[in-house]
C-alpha cells in the first residue's frame, strides 16, 4: 500500500476536485464526463476530501522517495501538493492550484511507469526465455 499511496492521493485529489465544480471550475467538464455532477450537493465534504487526498499524496511522495531516491520526483510530487495549498491559502490563485495538481499527477504517473519498467526488467532477468 505504501508504494501506491502517492498515486492514490494524486489521482483521488483530481477526481474529487472534478466532483466539486464550484471549487474547481476548470475541472467541471471532467467531473461531468465522469458523471460526478450528481455529487454537487456534497461540495463541502468533497472539498475537504480533496484537501485530505492532497495531504495523502504529499506523504506518499515523501515515502516513495525512500525507494526511488530521485530528488526531482519528490520535489515535483510533494512540491505540487504544497503549491496546491499555497495557491489556495496564500496566493488565492486558481492557476497555482491547478499547477500543483498537475505536478502531483505527473510525478505519480512518472513513478508508476518507472516502477512498472523496473518490475518488467527484473522479471525478464529472472526468466530469460
Amino acid at each position: 500500500m505504501k508504494a501506491y499511496l502517492d498515486k492514490l492521493g494524486s489521482f483521488g485529489s483530481i477526481i474529487t476536485a472534478a466532483a466539486c465544480p464550484a471549487c474547481f471550475p476548470q475541472l467541471a467538464a471532467l467531473g461531468t464526463l465522469l458523471g460526478l455532477g450528481a455529487l454537487s450537493s456534497y461540495e463541502g465534504q468533497i472539498f475537504l476530501a480533496t484537501k485530505i487526498l492532497v495531504v495523502l499524496a504529499i506523504v506518499g511522495h515523501v515515502l516513495a522517495y525512500q525507494t526511488h531516491r530521485l530528488v526531482w520526483l519528490v520535489v515535483s510530487g510533494a512540491g505540487g501538493g504544497v503549491l496546491f495549498f499555497l495557491g489556495m491559502y496564500v496566493f488565492d490563485s486558481e492557476g497555482v492550484i491547478y499547477l500543483g495538481l498537475v505536478a502531483m499527477l505527473l510525478a505519480s504517473v512518472t513513478d508508476l511507469v518507472r516502477r512498472l519498467r523496473v518490475r518488467r526488467r527484473l522479471r525478464l532477468e529472472a526468466n530469460p526465455e
